[in-house]
């Protein structure tokens, strides 16, 4: 559920996020140019928290969240591990369109890889992916020998090497190999390691 914020404080996280999608990094954001984004005072930011970090670190947090359930609600529309995770691609796709490569770049790292890596089912994008796999192996789609842990990282992998592949194109990469051609490869591997013999295609 979306927690309920203060006006500053709303302004005070959208103003994280769109220096973010501007190629801010996030490690080299000043309190005083959030609240210069947000349109209020700096001391403002301090009534409501006690640290640079603590703000960054609850805009971080909050926007996960909003992105997952976003994400969640976008996938409930669509049945089956496979057509959900093709959906995820066009989710990526719309993302990467729209946003600078740097930025792109320091997304990917806090949103979505940190998240996995460090094992932190609560947070947003990782628990929306431990959900997926979850419910994929109570519906018989998954191979019950494989625990949800390293189905996850697997998963968390491929859709990594998507956005890396499409990092290197904004960076002018020569195309020997198109999106498409690429979504399908890492999503055919998926399937082949991953899916019930009796749902393999």
């Amino acid at each position: 559920m979306e927690e309920k914020l203060s006006p500053k404080v709303e302004a005070l996280y959208k103003a994280v996020m769109e220096l973010l999608l501007e190629g801010k990094e996030i490690r080299k954001m000043k309190v005083s140019e959030i609240t210069e984004q947000a349109g209020i005072g700096k001391g403002t930011a301090y009534e409501y928290f006690e640290s640079r970090e603590e703000l960054l670190v609850r805009a971080l947090g909050y926007q996960q969240r909003i992105w997952a359930e976003n994400i969640r609600e976008e996938l409930s529309h669509h049945d089956g591990l496979m057509e959900q995770l093709d959906r995820l691609f066009d989710l990526l796709d719309r993302i990467i369109q729209s946003v600078k490569k740097e930025a792109l770049e320091e997304i990917c790292n806090i949103f979505f890889l940190s998240p996995v890596f460090k094992r932190d089912k609560d947070c947003g994008l990782a628990e929306l992916l431990y959900d997926m796999v979850g419910e994929a192996k109570r519906g018989g789609m998954l191979r019950e020998e494989f625990p949800d842990e390293y189905i996850v990282l697997s998963l968390s992998g491929k859709l990594f090497s998507y956005i890396s592949f499409s990092i290197a194109e904004k960076d002018g990469m020569e195309r020997t190999c198109t999106s498409g051609r690429i979504r399908a490869y890492l999503a055919d591997s998926f399937a082949q390691e991953f899916l019930a013999e009796q749902r393999k295609i």
